[in-house]
């Protein structure tokens, strides 16, 4: 499998690190990222503020101290695969992603089914939460499609599948689509063979 580099520096500079730190780290809030970063506070509050504006992070705990409330932040769908497109930790920010999405089985099967692929179908999962707002069933298969070339793709694909058997109504809803497929093949060989 290649390992293709990828456009890296998507955010800005300040972002980018807010990113990765919280990949790494899990939730947390604007002062104990800048006390992370050895950052100027207001740059950081700011850079919070425009990641949670673009949809990159959003506020999932808070933390009381002395009476008052400081939300904690960490990130979104979209914030996942972007931290992983900037060069996040892989393991870490897997870890914290189940964490903090332990409902959300189509983002987990993502996760898992790609984990075995390409880093590069990272983009089509950005792509697909920026155009959609999620990740679907019909991402996985796309996915699917643009890895398979050669015949150790297929063993890759097969470690794929062994990882979405996990989530069955994922599994089921892929297996549905994976007919309408077979069906749409038998009528184009049916129609261009003849």
């Amino acid at each position: 499998m290649s390992k293709k580099e990828f456009k890296r520096d998507i955010l800005p500079k300040l972002q980018r690190k807010i990113v990765l730190k919280l990949a790494e780290k899990g939730a947390l809030n604007v002062r104990e990222t800048n006390k992370e970063l050895k950052g100027e506070y207001t740059s950081t509050n700011r850079a919070f503020h425009e990641l949670e504006e673009k949809c990159i992070i959003k506020k999932v705990d808070v933390k009381e101290w002395r009476g008052r409330v400081f939300p904690k932040y960490w990130l979104t769908e979209e914030g996942i695969v972007l931290a992983f497109l900037e060069g996040a930790q892989k393991d870490k920010l897997f870890e914290n992603a189940r964490k903090f999405y332990s409902d959300n089985e189509n983002l987990q099967s993502f996760i898992d089914f790609t984990s075995v692929f390409n880093p590069e179908v990272f983009k089509i999962g950005y792509e697909a939460i920026k155009r959609k707002g999620k990740l679907e069933v019909s991402d996985l298969l796309v996915i699917t499609f643009t890895q398979m070339k050669s015949e150790a793709d297929f063993e890759t694909y097969r470690k794929a599948l062994t990882l979405l058997k996990k989530y069955p109504k994922i599994s089921e809803s892929f297996l549905k689509l994976m007919q309408v497929l077979d069906k749409i093949k038998g009528i184009t060989f049916e129609v261009l063979e003849s």
